[in-house]
């Protein structure tokens, strides 16, 4: 009999634990979150809109206080995980992130695979070259073989230069390239040109000789909504944080923080205001 109910017991332990491990795999991110109070956020560090500080691990940077603000305001905590660029998406899909912090529809390929969130700003791309190279008098003589456009795999750098300039030469970087080696290549004349945000730039002219300048001035080449990505279907988080990116907005939380870091207000365009009020 003793011998039974032990039966018994070890049989309703793992049958009980099998259903509750079952049970939490079931879980979809947002109820992951509402239960935890923290949402996992994956992170391609890309100075100076998300870095890392060496001494603390802590991430900083426009975005990081941002989306810092944005959790505030939804009383949920923010746990930052750095990820490689390009595989946000199996990170999604495994469950490993809930949601990615600073994503758009950079990348073609990956739209069909997660959803995106409401853009808490949108951020140009521009054409850039050496501030010592004279050969180019328009953008269409970046359309040649023996020009040399630099990119990262997995990275707008490479998918604009692919189908802006389709008969120009591609370089193409590791996913782990750092943003100030992508620039780099073009200051030493590996490279020719490459295609990039301002502010990245901004913060690479500021420490490094030959700069990089604008060709041409004030055309930037696209224009990018930056906000999050979860994955497909995942709707009861996606409405989540499309709220506190609207509340971010309608409560002038948003503007003051993107001032603060670009006050020519050059690197970074505002959300259209979804009201008017009457004179």
């Amino acid at each position: 009999m003793k011998a039974l109910i032990l039966i018994f017991s070890a049989f309703f332990f793992f049958t009980t634990t099998s259903a509750f491990a079952h049970e939490n795999e079931q879980d979809s991110a947002y109820e992951r979150v509402i239960k935890s109070g923290v949402i996992r956020c994956g992170v391609m560090v890309w100075p100076p809109y998300f870095d890392i500080e060496p001494n603390t691990g802590e991430f900083k940077g426009l975005s990081a206080e941002l989306f810092n603000e944005l959790a505030d305001l939804i009383d949920i905590r923010i746990e930052y995980k750095e990820i490689i660029v390009g595989q946000h998406v199996e990170e999604l899909k495994r469950g490993k992130i809930d949601a990615v912090c600073g994503d758009g529809p950079y990348v073609f390929s990956a739209i069909k695979f997660v959803d995106y969130s409401h853009p808490a700003y949108y951020a140009p791309v521009f054409t850039y070259i050496s501030s010592e190279d004279d050969r180019f008098k328009n953008t269409e003589d970046f359309n040649t073989p023996e020009t040399r456009f630099v990119g990262i795999d997995g990275d707008i750098s490479l998918d604009l230069a692919l189908r802006n300039f389709p008969k120009a030469s591609l370089i193409s970087l590791p996913a782990i390239t750092d943003v100030a080696s992508l620039m780099m290549q073009v200051t030493t004349k590996k490279a020719d040109v490459v295609i990039l945000d301002p502010y990245a730039v901004l913060a690479f002219n500021a420490h490094n000789t030959p700069k990089l300048e604008e060709f041409p001035k004030n055309n930037p080449l696209a224009a990018y909504p930056v906000g999050f990505s979860v994955a497909k279907g995942e709707a009861d988080l996606l409405n989540m944080l499309n709220a506190g990116i609207d509340a971010l907005w309608n409560t002038n939380s948003a503007l003051p923080i993107l001032k603060k870091y670009d006050p020519t207000g050059k690197a970074f365009y505002p959300v259209r205001k979804p009201y008017e009020v009457f004179p």
